[in-house]
């Protein structure tokens, strides 16, 4: 194993990790407000390497490149806990994040904020980059209160982001195992670029600070919580520890047929999810008692009964909107829900109106 350790003039302990050589578990104490840690995989073969850079902005920056080979041994590292919140960003790649007895996949562009009660490891499956971002208990604390001085009202919504709202709770409560799980909308293609370009200005800032980057990483860091919980681009899940593993891609299957009114195919649940299709249909199945090309239907009749309610559109344009291309299957179908003809379901919308 070749490793090259470089760090700055100052040996700054801003990370100190208690009982590392634990075959159990780890614990991780930062001293400094928030820091940020960079990580790159190249694979998995004997050939392959893993670097890695931090930066904090207590005092002096500490900087550190790691070369391993040796990825079984890196992958069996014990589980970690940490003092602090941490926010991880998958920019490339995919891995398994182990979460104290469950692991799930993470693709790329897809996120996890765990809170201080969880242990939890990350495992590299191939080639990855990741973005982790350590928030400290007293630098969340600085965000929600900076609302009292802000200078434009629509920042007086920040205690309305539910990320905040999560952080502030497991700060209020100190107890609980749980973390948000964030899934990038069906539609949102650009979110790889958008969590890039946040990314590079965190980085950025951190290495290379100068009057005024304090401001700017707050300000990063609340227009990064602004767009993961901005429904258009991403979908959240509050997920208590010791739920299911299934249950956490039940909900991201949910999250994408509602965003799509359930028109979104196998082949595309399994691009989107990195999960086979038989795999996801045994899971639907599970706890929707169905499979999932009747688990989609659901959603587009739903669609369907809000459009004939709220809008004017023709019958005919509401079987095209959601794809029917069958008129006497949709009017099946939805008298097996509802009941009641589409026709007959709009009158009665009218009438009750």
């Amino acid at each position: 194993m070749k490793e090259k350790v470089i760090r700055s003039s100052k040996e700054s302990n801003i990370l100190e990790i208690h009982h590392s050589d634990s075959i159990i578990n780890a614990y991780y104490d930062m001293s400094a407000p928030l820091q940020l840690t960079f990580s790159y995989s190249s694979g998995l073969h004997e050939d392959d390497y893993y670097n890695i850079v931090s930066a904090s902005p207590d005092k002096d920056y500490f900087y550190a490149s790691r070369i391993v080979s040796d990825f079984h041994r890196f992958n069996d590292r014990p589980l970690h806990q940490h003092s602090f919140f941490e926010l991880l960003i998958v920019l490339k790649g995919s891995i398994m994040q182990k979460l104290e007895d469950k692991e799930y996949l993470y693709p790329a562009g897809t996120c996890c904020l765990v809170n201080q009660n969880i242990f939890h490891i990350e495992k590299y499956i191939g080639e990855a980059q990741l973005l982790f971002i350590g928030l400290s208990v007293n630098f969340i604390r600085e965000l929600l209160e900076s609302h009292k001085t802000a200078y434009f009202q629509k920042e007086e919504t920040a205690c309305n982001n539910s990320i905040f709202q999560f952080m502030d709770a497991n700060i209020q409560s100190g107890d609980g195992k749980n973390y948000l799980d964030f899934l990038p909308a069906y539609q949102n293609r650009k979110n790889i670029e958008e969590l890039r370009k946040l990314s590079d200005a965190l980085i950025h800032s951190m290495m290379f600070p100068r009057f005024g980057s304090t401001y700017i990483i707050k300000g990063v860091i609340c227009e990064l919580f602004q767009y993961l919980d901005t429904k258009q681009f991403y979908h959240i899940s509050k997920v208590k520890l010791h739920s299911s593993s299934d249950q956490l891609l039940f909900s991201r299957i949910g999250h994408l047929m509602e965003e799509t009114d359930g028109r979104m195919s196998r082949s595309d649940l399994e691009s989107a999810l990195c999960y086979s299709g038989n795999y996801m249909n045994t899971i639907v199945n599970k706890y929707a008692g169905m499979n999932l090309h009747d688990y989609g239907l659901t959603f587009k009749l739903k669609k369907a009964a809000s459009l004939l309610a709220d809008t004017d559109k023709s019958i005919s344009a509401i079987e095209t909107q959601l794809g029917f291309t069958n008129r006497t299957h949709f009017y099946k179908m939805f008298r097996k829900k509802y009941g009641v003809t589409p026709g007959e379901y709009r009158s009665q919308q009218i009438t009750s109106a």
